[in-house]
């Protein structure tokens, strides 16, 4: 079978029958043409074999130096292929099967922000309209600044900014929000997640609310084309792109001393919940990880509550004298 024929159908499969998610089907799209790209356009699915897959895991760390996510996200990617065609019996057996090919990854504790960060970063968008507390949100001065361009787009980059914290959801979450899919009343957001797999989150806050129907407000302005919470000054959907690039903007403005991305907030949602005292089980519902030992990474991430900890109850002092 042409190699570019199995992927097509292995990705309608993928659409239509185990129902991925868009931002799946687009990542396994984009992984699969690099495969291709390597391959050349000629390959057959039967000719792919362990030394083949070997060279391409070497060239990936090599000429493309691509860091261990990236190529262990692209080999997984292959292995679903293969297991889906020796599964159809298409093929005799999967070139992955028995073969040695573990990719180590790098301990890295994820990236959270301190509280000093986080409220210099949150409070960016509100000071360049012109305010300094988010008590402003229902006020007549509030509604006047951000019916302008400029101040639309502030606007928008100050929600974007305190969901992501607020809540602890993806980029991708965020921008798949629909005006339905808030309620206001119930101080929850109903989330798209990986998967399509739905789950709430909760507005912890009034000011938060207020902030969202303000902004509910304001994006009629803009002769919206979409349900789509977020939109630009087009009056159409946000991207994740540009949601990365508020939040970039935000932290540079902020003179943060490092580069803020939207995964940075989530880090720093889950970091400061636990920290806070909130129970690991219910921190992994909010982030809607599937297994708690992805959510037990967030554990590692600040000493500050074992530092409190342990300074109060040690009995160094006591027993020393």
């Amino acid at each position: 079978m042409d190699l570019n024929v199995a992927v097509n159908q292995y990705l309608a499969h993928c659409q239509h029958v185990k129902n991925l998610s868009h931002h799946t089907i687009k990542a396994y799209t984009i992984d699969f043409q690099k495969f291709q790209e390597f391959t050349g356009s000629e390959k057959k699915l039967e000719d792919i074999d362990r030394e083949l897959l070997r060279n391409y895991v070497q060239y990936m760390f090599e000429e493309k130096i691509l860091k261990e996510t990236s190529v262990k996200r692209r080999v997984a990617c292959l292995k679903s292929l293969f297991r889906w065609y020796e599964y159809e019996e298409v093929i005799e057996k999967t070139p992955f099967r028995a073969m040695d090919l573990k990719i180590k990854m790098p301990k890295h504790l994820p990236k959270a922000l301190d509280r000093k960060e986080i409220r210099s970063l949150l409070k960016t968008p509100l000071q360049e309209l012109g305010f300094t507390h988010r008590n402003s949100y229902k006020s007549k001065n509030f509604a006047q600044k951000i019916t302008s361009r400029r101040g639309f787009i502030q606007l928008t980059s100050q929600l974007a900014l305190e969901l992501l914290f607020a809540t602890g959801i993806r980029v991708g979450e965020l921008v798949s929000i629909e005006i339905n899919d808030v309620s206001a009343e119930d101080k929850k957001i109903k989330i798209k997640g990986k998967g399509d797999r739905e789950r709430v989150v909760f507005l912890p806050d009034q000011q938060l609310i207020n902030l969202i129907s303000t902004y509910e407000s304001a994006r009629n302005h803009f002769q919206p084309q979409t349900q789509i919470l977020l939109i630009n000054t087009r009056g159409t959907a946000l991207n994740t792109q540009v949601v990365r690039l508020h939040v970039r903007n935000a932290g540079e403005t902020a003179n943060l001393d490092r580069r803020i991305t939207p995964h940075m907030l989530r880090h720093s949602a889950a970091t400061h919940l636990l920290d806070s005292g909130v129970d690991i089980r219910h921190v992994q519902k909010l982030l809607g990880h599937q297994s708690i030992t992805t959510t037990q990474i967030y554990t590692h991430v600040s000493d500050t509550q074992l530092k409190e900890v342990i300074c109060k109850s040690h009995p160094m002092g006591e027993l020393m004298g």
